[in-house]
C-alpha cells in the first residue's frame, strides 16, 4: 500500500511538472514580439524520461531537417517557399516567359526555380506616362503571408513525412500514437531563427508510458540581417536608380562614331557624307555583352567580399567606383553580395532607328562640300538583374545563400522616374562602424551649403584609404558629426548627401589629438527650364544676329546638356534634358551653381528645300562665260531614312550659374542660336545660307553676352 501511495504521488508530480513546463513553454512559443528582438531566445525544453529521449531527438532531428530544407527554398527563391501553391503562399503572382513583363524571372528555360523581383516595372515596357513600379518582396514577420508564417505552413506540411511513422522505432517495441495536429511555430530573431512544432504524441514502451508535444530547432542562420541587406539593396536602387545610372555610363564610355562601338547618344560631325552605321541587332547583342561583363562589379560597401581596387586611368576609376554601393549606419561584414547578368534572360532594347539600319541624319550639299552628320540615338533599355546574398558562417560553415531579382529600366537615354516609397525594414537593430579601430582623438566634421552656408543635416561622412571605406556617420541638425576616425595616412573624408553635389577631402587623423573638419558642398537645385531662341536672320546686307528672343516654334525642339566644371575634390556632375517647342508639360533641370558648359542643339522638324539655281562666271579676265545649274537640294526629305530634323541651330559657350539666382528664382531661361532659314523665301534661299549652322560656335562666342541665361 505504501509503494502503491509513492507511486501515486510520483505520477502527480510528474504530471503537475510538465504541466508547468509546457505553459512556460506555451508562453514562450506565443509572445513573438514585432519590433525588436533579444540576440538569444531561450528555448524551454519538455522534459521526457530517459528512454524516451531517442524518440524525442529523432522528432527534433525532423524539425530542424525540414525546417533547414524550408530556408534553403526560401532562400533561392526570394523569401517565398513556393510561387505556384497558395496552399503555402498566399501571394499571387503573374509569370511570363519575358522576364521585363513578368512579376519573377524563370531562372533558365524549363527551370522550375522562379525568383520574384523585389523592385520591378509593374507595367507594360511599352507604358507611357503612367509607368507603376512595385515590389514582391514579402514581408518578414508577423502578417500571414510573411516569411515566417510560409515557414510554418512548410513544417506543418513535411514534419509528417520525415517522421516516417516513426518506422526505426518499431522494431525497438515503441508504439507511439498521434494524439493531436501539427502546429508549428516559428520565430526569426536577430541571430538565428527558432522554430517549435507542436505535435502531441503518446508513446509506450513495456510497462511504461509517456507524451510528448513540443519539438524544437535553432536556426544557426541570422535571417534578419540577410533581409535587412535585401531591403537596403533594393531601396537605394528604387530612389537613386544606381543601376540604370552605371549602364548609362557604360552605353557613353563604349559608344562613338565607329562602326566598332555603340552609336552615341550625342554627336555630331562637320563632314561630307558618313559611312559609318550600325545593325540593331548588333547593338542589342554588344549591349548584352556589357550587362554580362559590368553588373558582376557591383559591389556593396562594408559586405564580407567588398574590395575597392584602384586604376590608372580616370575613366576606369570613375566606371568602376559607380558599382560601389554605400550601405550607410549598418555594418553587414559577415555577409557578401553578389550581382549578376546572364544572357538567357532576354532584355527589352530599342532604339530610335529606321527598322534594322541605323544610320545618322545627314545633310549634304555635293556642290559646296557642305555636310553634317548627327548622330542622336535614344536607348530603350530594361533587364533582370539577379542579387545574391550569402553568408558563409550560416548553419556552421555550410553556408546559406538568398536571391532575389532588381530590375533596370532605361528610357530616352534616362532612368524611368520612380515615385520613391522606401520598403520599411522590419525594425532591425543596426550597427554604426564599417571599421573596428578607431583611435583618433575627436574629430569634428562641419558639413554647410556652399550656397547658403547653413549646416546640412544628414550628410553621409564615408573615410576612404586606399581599397578601403568605412562609414562613419551622418550629419545632425547643426551639421555636425562628433566621432573617432581610423588613423591612416593618405585618408580621403567623403561627404556624399542626396541633392548635393559630393566632395572628398584629403584628411589624416591624429592618433588620440582632436581635430576639426569643415566642408562645404554645393547644393543642387530643380528649376523649371525654358528654351528660347535668338535668331541670325537673312537680310541684304547679309545674316546678321538680332538679339530678340522668341520661343520656340511648335516644330522645334532643344537638347541641352550642362557639364559643370569640377571644384577641388568635387564629384562629377552633368544634366541633360529635351525640351519640346510649346511643350504642355514644364520641363526641368538639376543644376548646381558654378561654371558650365553649355551644349544646346536646336532641331527644326520641318522640310527645307533649296531651289535649283543656275550660276555663271568668267574664266580668265577676257573669258567666256561659262554657267552651271546648283541641283535642288531636299533637307530632311520623308523619304530619306534619318532626315525628319533639320539642325537650325544651338549654343556651344561657358555660363556661370550664380547661387543667389538659384536659390531666388524658381525658372531658368537658356538661349539658343537659331539660323533661320525657314523663314527665308523657298526663291531666295542658296545652298551657302547653310554655311551658317556651321558657325553656331562662332556666334556663340561673339554674342556670349546676350546669350547668357537669365532667371525669372
Amino acid at each position: 500500500m505504501l509503494k502503491n501511495n509513492k507511486a501515486q504521488t510520483t505520477i502527480f508530480m510528474i504530471a503537475g511538472l510538465l504541466i508547468i513546463i509546457g505553459g512556460v513553454i506555451f508562453f514562450y512559443s506565443t509572445q513573438k514580439v514585432p519590433t525588436k528582438f533579444e540576440p538569444e531566445i531561450r528555448i524551454v525544453q519538455e522534459q521526457v524520461p530517459l528512454e524516451f529521449n531517442p524518440v524525442k531527438d529523432y522528432a527534433n532531428a525532423c524539425a530542424y531537417s525540414v525546417a533547414e530544407e524550408g530556408l534553403k527554398i526560401i532562400g533561392k527563391q526570394g523569401g517565398y517557399i513556393s510561387l505556384t501553391d497558395k496552399s503555402l503562399n498566399k501571394e499571387a503572382f503573374s509569370i511570363t516567359d519575358n522576364p521585363t513583363e513578368s512579376e519573377a524571372v524563370s531562372f533558365a528555360k524549363e527551370s522550375e526555380l522562379k525568383i520574384p523581383y523585389w523592385w520591378h516595372l509593374k507595367s507594360a515596357n511599352g507604358c507611357k506616362g503612367d509607368c507603376k513600379f512595385a515590389s514582391k518582396r514579402p514581408e518578414l514577420r508577423t502578417v500571414d503571408n510573411s516569411i515566417e508564417k510560409q515557414l510554418e505552413r512548410y513544417i506543418d506540411l513535411k514534419f509528417k513525412d520525415c517522421l516516417n511513422d516513426f518506422e526505426p522505432f518499431a522494431e525497438q517495441g515503441f508504439k507511439i500514437i498521434e494524439a493531436g495536429k501539427i502546429k508549428s511555430d516559428v520565430t526569426i530573431g536577430t541571430e538565428d531563427v527558432i522554430v517549435l512544432v507542436n505535435y502531441p504524441l503518446n508513446i509506450e514502451r513495456q510497462d511504461a508510458k509517456t507524451r510528448i508535444s513540443q519539438f524544437t530547432a535553432r536556426m544557426p542562420v541570422n535571417l534578419e540581417k540577410i533581409y535587412e541587406l535585401g531591403t537596403k539593396i533594393t531601396n537605394m536602387q528604387a530612389k537613386h536608380r544606381y543601376i540604370e545610372k552605371h549602364v548609362l555610363n557604360l552605353l557613353v564610355a563604349f559608344s562613338g562614331v565607329d562602326k566598332s562601338k555603340l552609336p552615341p547618344m550625342s554627336d555630331m560631325q562637320f563632314k561630307f557624307g558618313s559611312s559609318t552605321s550600325w545593325r540593331k541587332s548588333d547593338i542589342k547583342s554588344k549591349v548584352t555583352g556589357l550587362l554580362i561583363s559590368y553588373i558582376p562589379l557591383f559591389q556593396v560597401d562594408g559586405t564580407y567580399n567588398y574590395e575597392r581596387n584602384t586604376f590608372d586611368s580616370e575613366l576606369k576609376q570613375r566606371l568602376y567606383d559607380s558599382t560601389i554601393i554605400p550601405v550607410a549606419n549598418t555594418s553587414f561584414k559577415d555577409l557578401s553580395a553578389q550581382f549578376t547578368y546572364l544572357d538567357f534572360w532576354p532584355v527589352h532594347f530599342d532604339l530610335n532607328c529606321k527598322g534594322e539600319n541605323c544610320i545618322p541624319s545627314s545633310t549634304n550639299s555635293i556642290i559646296s562640300f557642305f555636310g553634317i552628320q548627327q548622330y542622336r540615338f535614344a536607348y530603350d533599355l530594361s533587364f533582370p538583374v539577379l542579387v545574391e546574398l550569402q553568408d558563409p558562417f550560416a548553419f556552421n560553415g555550410r553556408g546559406y545563400a538568398f536571391n532575389f531579382f532588381l530590375e533596370g529600366n532605361i528610357r530616352n537615354n534616362k532612368p524611368m522616374p520612380v515615385d520613391f516609397v522606401p520598403l520599411e525594414r522590419a525594425a532591425l537593430s543596426e550597427r554604426s562602424l564599417l571599421c573596428d579601430a578607431r583611435t583618433s582623438g575627436n574629430v569634428t566634421v562641419a558639413v554647410a551649403s556652399a550656397a547658403t552656408r547653413k549646416p546640412v543635416d544628414g550628410a553621409n561622412i564615408l573615410f576612404t584609404v586606399t581599397d578601403e571605406s568605412c562609414f562613419i556617420g551622418s550629419t545632425s541638425s547643426e551639421g555636425t558629426l562628433q566621432e573617432r576616425f581610423p588613423v591612416a595616412v593618405g585618408g580621403m573624408v567623403n561627404v556624399v548627401k542626396d541633392g548635393y553635389v559630393g566632395k572628398v577631402v584629403e584628411f589624416d587623423p591624429q592618433l588620440k589629438a582632436d581635430s576639426s573638419l569643415k566642408i562645404e558642398i554645393f547644393p543642387l537645385y530643380r528649376k523649371k527650364l525654358i528654351v528660347k531662341k535668338k535668331s541670325v536672320v537673312k537680310t541684304p546686307q547679309g545674316w546678321q544676329f538680332s538679339n530678340v528672343p522668341s520661343d520656340l516654334g511648335p516644330k522645334e525642339s532643344a537638347t541641352v546638356t550642362l557639364t559643370r566644371a569640377n571644384g577641388e575634390g568635387e564629384l562629377d556632375s552633368s544634366s541633360v534634358e529635351i525640351y519640346e517647342g510649346l511643350q504642355e508639360e514644364s520641363a526641368e533641370i538639376e543644376v548646381a551653381p558654378g561654371i558650365y558648359t553649355a551644349d544646346i542643339s536646336l532641331v527644326l522638324d520641318e522640310r527645307i528645300i533649296i531651289p535649283e539655281k543656275q550660276k555663271c562666271f568668267k574664266k580668265g579676265i577676257f573669258g567666256e562665260k561659262e554657267c552651271f545649274t546648283i541641283p535642288r537640294i531636299d533637307f530632311g526629305e520623308k523619304s530619306a531614312p534619318g532626315q525628319e530634323k533639320f539642325p537650325s541651330g544651338g549654343l556651344k559657350m561657358n555660363i556661370t550659374l550664380n547661387a543667389n539666382e538659384l536659390e531666388k528664382y524658381g525658372t531658368m531661361v537658356l538661349y539658343a542660336v537659331s539660323v533661320d532659314i525657314a523663314n527665308v523665301p523657298e526663291q531666295n534661299r542658296v545652298i551657302e545660307d547653310t554655311d551658317q549652322i556651321n558657325k553656331i560656335e562662332e556666334y556663340s562666342q561673339t554674342y556670349q553676352l546676350a546669350l547668357q541665361p537669365t532667371f525669372q
